[in-house]
């Protein structure tokens, strides 16, 4: 789902013992791999009735039902990431670095039935996307809160010269004290990156940034517009942006090349929102949620991104304190103009193709990507990891949002 990322809340790490898929981001844990023969899904039966049927919520007393899995611990986060979304994992030795929108939290798990917070490192973004690279941590920024100095006050102003919008760096070769080394600021932020190994470079790896968010406003990242690729070739819709990080000097780390992957692709096909989606808008919007119209569908605008906008509003009016009734109004009838503005507009935009990826799978050893691009699933031929070039797209209109993509093995599957 598009919004699944604003509602999604994760509020303790909890682990299972169960089969992963061995190609990732990040590198593998150095422990070798247990040998095992699992049983096919296929000659296994679910229990039924379906145990998680009726399971009371909580924060951490929720019940649960596992199947095939065996829980082995819980532990709930650190003071400052309670009420934060986790985001990701990436892995460095016997740690677990958990990336949250309050900044990344380092655990020992050494003994994983009693894992152990080495360090809280509160540096506030959304959503704080992890991977790791030898002794390097790459962490994603998008949101309009994200700060260089990594400050929890936030940025009210429409325009910051303070914000971070990208890809920060940490040296963890001392991981209870990591070390802030660089950051690329990026026009839409990093919602999500993959980390690239060529295998014939061994001075660099390579950052593919996938950024959904609204472009930046020119004045504070100059070169960033949003406008239609017919009217600035350089707009920073339909692209995704490749870092490069030299080993030995990550604080060089720049922007080497933003493909268009996007290219000539329309509007994926779409049967509309089904009657219960839209029953959950209106219902939203009875009881005072901001609903704007986007590509020809009702969207929930989440309040959090709302308050954001309501302080441009605030800053760019001169206002302090609350807004009058009269204010409130005009503010709301003028969100659908400010959310157009920020994604290239909905209505010149709703018939075209994904203008970014939500996440980018690689595969170097066979030279192939897999992009789950909202409205596309696409082939990335990387065997030039600074040039991307997409070899194939497909769309489906029974799925809503194409969010990952996963390899098989053998590289014949994605």
């Amino acid at each position: 789902m598009k919004t699944s990322h604003f509602t999604a809340l994760f509020g303790a790490i909890i682990l299972f013992v169960a089969a992963c898929s061995p190609q990732g981001k990040v590198e593998q844990m150095s422990a070798p791999a247990p040998s095992f023969d699992p049983m096919p899904l296929s000659m296994m039966e679910a229990p039924s009735p379906d145990p998680r049927v009726g399971l009371a919520g909580g924060l951490f007393d929720a019940e649960e039902a596992i199947w095939n899995l065996e829980h082995v611990s819980f532990t709930p986060p650190p003071k400052s990431s309670v009420g934060n979304w986790n985001s990701d994992l990436a892995f460095k030795g016997n740690y677990v670095i958990q990336g949250n929108y309050n900044g990344v939290n380092f655990w020992d798990m050494t003994d994983p039935t009693s894992p152990q917070l080495v360090n809280d490192y509160v540096c506030p973004a959304s959503q704080s996307d992890v991977s790791v690279y030898g002794d390097l941590l790459f962490v994603s920024g998008e949101g309009l809160e994200g700060r260089l100095d990594c400050g929890t006050q936030g940025n009210d102003s429409r325009i910051s010269e303070d914000r971070l919008r990208g890809i920060r760096i940490f040296d963890i070769s001392d991981i209870e004290n990591p070390e802030y080394v660089a950051n690329v600021q990026t026009c839409r932020g990093s919602h999500t990156h993959s980390v690239l190994k060529d295998p014939n470079d061994d001075d660099n790896v390579y950052v593919y940034v996938s950024g959904s968010a609204p472009v930046r406003p020119d004045e504070e990242l100059p070169g960033c517009s949003a406008t239609l690729p017919e009217e600035d070739p350089n707009t920073a819709l339909f692209r995704i942006e490749v870092i490069q990080v030299p080993l030995d000097n990550p604080q060089a780390a720049a922007i080497v090349n933003s493909p268009r992957i996007f290219d000539d692709l329309t509007a994926p096909p779409s049967h509309g929102l089904a009657p219960a989606d839209l029953a959950a808008i209106e219902e939203a919007r009875a009881g005072g949620a901001v609903v704007v119209e986007f590509n020809g569908s009702p969207i929930v605008i989440p309040d959090q991104f709302v308050e954001r906008l309501r302080g441009m509003y605030k800053s760019e009016q001169g206002i302090e304190g609350d807004l009058t009734e009269a204010q409130e109004e005009e503010f709301k009838a003028g969100v659908p103009d400010m959310v157009g503005s920020m994604f290239g507009g909905a209505d010149e935009l709703s018939d075209r193709g994904p203008n970014q990826c939500h996440d980018i799978t690689l595969y170097p050893e066979i030279g192939l990507a897999g992009g789950a691009c909202e409205g596309y699933g696409l082939l990335l031929d990387i065997s030039d990891p600074a040039n991307p070039v997409r070899i194939d797209a497909v769309a489906d209109e029974n799925f809503a949002y194409w969010h990952s993509a996963t390899f098989s093995n053998d590289g014949k599957t994605v």
